[in-house]
């Protein structure tokens, strides 16, 4: 259901977080912005959140050491690290850190979408497995 899924923005341009805020909206998600990663960690560790469209050129702190920090206190988060300076080793290094995806600018709705879509899925799927397991299944004898 659209209505529980949390997501959280972090990127230090308003223009962006208003868009991101407008589009996610729309599909009645819960959304909170903020323009620097310090100020959204600091949130992130009161309050629980599904999906994380993350900045990869941000003050104080860069999208990589956000994406490090959230996914330490809670590797079920989904990230997206959103840039409008992509390379290849900056993409490589986002999805080795533990990125779902590596989203360029400008953007479609439709993309935000579908990651989102795509995000919600991973995260049910994973849930599902740790339910799932009962332990290590070993040779019957």
């Amino acid at each position: 259901m659209a209505d529980s899924v949390k997501i959280m923005v972090i990127d230090d341009e308003p223009s962006v977080l208003e868009s991101f805020k407008m589009i996610l909206k729309i599909k009645d998600y819960d959304v909170a912005t903020f323009p620097e990663g310090p100020a959204a960690l600091e949130n992130f560790k009161k309050d629980a959140f599904d999906v994380a469209f993350i900045d990869y050129k941000l003050p104080k702190m860069d999208g990589l050491e956000v994406l490090k920090k959230i996914k330490e206190i809670d590797p079920s988060v989904e990230v997206i690290i959103v840039t409008a300076y992509a390379t290849e080793s900056s993409h490589a290094n986002a999805i080795t850190l533990g990125a779902l995806e590596y989203l360029r600018k400008p953007f479609l709705m439709e993309e935000i979408y579908e990651l989102v879509e795509r995000a919600m899925r991973r995260r049910r799927a994973k849930a599902s497995r740790r339910e799932g397991e009962s332990g290590p299944i070993g040779p019957i004898h």
